[in-house]
């Protein structure tokens, strides 16, 4: 069974001394997909299975991970 991936936003610690290109390297390792990265604000996007969070949350230099919640509009 495949499930849907989910699109997350991930802030980086900005005292981290290792560069958001590495950062952003080990969450691809991760599974992460689909990344934008934002240097200024030292947050990137992307996507990836639900069961990779934990593996996101534990790369070195990541401050947080949290899914993006889709807003749809019910169907009458």
């Amino acid at each position: 069974m495949t499930t849907d991936k989910i699109e997350v936003t991930i802030r980086v610690d900005k005292n981290e001394a290792r560069s958001l290109g590495e950062v952003v390297g080990d969450l691809k390792s991760q599974g992460l997909e689909q990344v934008q990265s934002h240097e200024r604000f030292m947050i990137v996007n992307g996507t990836v299975n639900p069961d990779a969070l934990d593996a996101l949350r534990a790369v070195k230099g990541v401050a947080s991970v949290r899914k993006d919640v889709a807003y749809k509009t019910q169907p009458n």
